[in-house]
């Protein structure tokens, strides 16, 4: 049972083996863990790249797609603005139109008063009698006294 017995020094020189070699241990798991790590940072690289560029292809697609409806948005305005500068303009010349007939219709009937007084003036009292019995009869409801 004697041998079974260490003195102090061999078992401190046992404690720097057994920690010599756990360092050993130590620096070859870190050795290969840096190598692991190299490689996926290795193998990410292309990955990352690649994202990379998808991100700006996405961005680049996304301001060509504003640019776009910003300048159809342009375009349906710029329509809307000429449609409604020519009904505009269309009904101007029909008010325009109307302005000039009716001028035309006043000289040709001050013409014809001067042309035919009495005549006028007839064909004046005949309307006005004309629209007097109309007016009586829708106000009057048709009722007799």
């Amino acid at each position: 049972m004697a041998d079974d017995f260490k003195t102090p020094s061999q078992l401190a020189d046992e404690s720097r083996h057994v920690g010599r070699d756990a360092a050993q241990a130590v620096n070859g798991l870190a050795g290969e863990a840096r190598a692991l790590g190299a490689d996926a940072a290795q193998s990410l690289r292309p990955v990352v790249e690649d994202a990379k560029a998808t991100g700006r292809e996405a961005v680049d697609t996304a301001k060509g797609l504003a640019a776009d409806a910003k300048d159809i948005a342009s375009d349906a305005a710029d329509s809307t603005r000429t449609y409604a500068a020519n009904a505009v303009n269309a009904a101007g010349k029909k008010i325009s139109d109307l302005k000039h007939k009716a001028a035309d219709l006043q000289s040709a009937s001050v013409q014809y008063v001067g042309d035919e007084p009495v005549k006028s003036v007839l064909i004046a009292a005949a309307g006005g009698a004309l629209l007097t019995a109309l007016f009586i009869k829708f106000l009057g409801g048709g009722r007799r006294y």
